[in-house]
């Protein structure tokens, strides 16, 4: 009896061993098929979890699929999965019109006449305000981009040009360019200064500080100051004008709502600002066909503006001495009639 419960017990080892081996090998294989690194166990990928902001028990999705970038392309432009870039220009893949319009980014300003000291007879510099909610200034809300994807308003190329240091700003303090400005202080004025908040998760629920600012409004920009000067010119017996600065407006807003004013962002030296004004084209409402830069516009006068200052001994705008606004626009307008005048008056008949 006791040598039969003694085999008994062995055979029963036996089978223990063998059992074991079997489950080791299917293991080994299972593992060799589908490494755990790659594929995680599906379980570990649908545990639910509670939504705190709800209560509710959900199932987090899964991690999509990692996809090698390719190569020879910069981080900022690979697609991920998730969007396309965010500050990645998007070229049209169509031609959009009857024939493909390829922008011309190499076109360089005419050069200035050159104009002697000695023959300035006469001049007088005066501060104008563009309002784009003017009917003639339509091209300045042109909020557009092109086939190559570049955005046409005007205040994202003046900023562009800040940001690439096409151009350098100067700071609103005065409009004699005398203190420099870098790209960061002015998207700091024009969206706050960069916070860093708590932000909760919605479906791990995990908490993290993430940094973030105000987003800016292109839109926001209804106004542009331009200072000028007229001169006239002896040598060639004309009155020539000789745009020296643009700074966009920023409005700000009462505790109420109620309109305060408008302040100069920042100024940009129109002289060096004009080889960039000249790579971009200008909205033709009248003609889509027949284009023309920016630094046509300005040259060739085609914007609406009224006189807020000139050149005086007190240094004041036409707002510091005339609170109404018809009679400020009078006061602009005589101004303009002044300059015209000076000039029909150096004429004899």
């Amino acid at each position: 009896m006791r040598a039969v419960i003694l085999k008994r017990i062995s055979w029963g080892a036996f089978l223990m061993l063998v059992l074991a081996a079997s489950a080791d090998a299917q293991s080994r294989r299972r593992g060799a098929t589908n490494p755990p690194a790659s594929n995680p166990p599906a379980q570990q990928q649908q545990q639910p979890v509670t939504n705190p902001a709800t209560g509710n028990t959900v199932t987090p999705p899964a991690a999509p699929p990692q996809q090698a970038a390719p190569a020879g392309v910069p981080p900022s432009l690979r697609q991920d999965g998730i969007g396309t870039p965010v500050d990645t220009p998007r070229k049209s893949l169509r031609i959009d019109g009857v024939s493909e319009r390829a922008p011309n980014r190499d076109r360089v300003p005419i050069a200035y006449d050159h104009i002697r000291e000695d023959d300035k007879f006469w001049e007088k510099q005066i501060w104008q305000v563009i309002d784009v909610r003017e009917k003639m200034n339509l091209p300045f809300q042109y909020n557009v981009e092109d086939e190559s994807g570049v955005n046409q308003l005007l205040i994202n190329i003046l900023l562009n040009a800040v940001k690439n240091k096409e151009v350098e700003a100067f700071s609103a303090v005065d409009d004699r360019f005398s203190t420099l400005i870098s790209y960061d202080e002015i998207m700091t004025r024009l969206s706050g200064e960069v916070r860093s908040v708590r932000s909760v998760d919605p479906v791990t629920g995990e908490e993290k500080m993430v940094e973030t600012r105000d987003e800016f409004n292109p839109e926001a920009i209804k106004q542009y100051k331009i200072k000028e000067v007229w001169v006239f010119d002896q040598e060639a017996s004309a009155l020539k004008v000789r745009i020296l600065g643009i700074a966009p407006m920023v409005s700000r807003m009462n505790d109420d709502g109620t309109f305060r004013g408008a302040l100069p962002l920042f100024w940009l030296y129109y002289p060096d600002l004009r080889p960039v004004l000249a790579k971009y084209d200008v909205y033709n409402q009248n003609n889509d066909a027949a284009t023309m830069t920016w630094e046509d516009l300005f040259e060739m006068r085609f914007f609406s503006s009224f006189v807020v200052k000139e050149k005086n001994a007190f240094n004041r705008e036409i707002s510091n001495y005339i609170k109404d606004g018809v009679m400020r626009l009078l006061e602009g307008q005589a101004i303009k009639d002044k300059i015209f005048n000076k000039e029909q008056d150096l004429w004899e008949y």
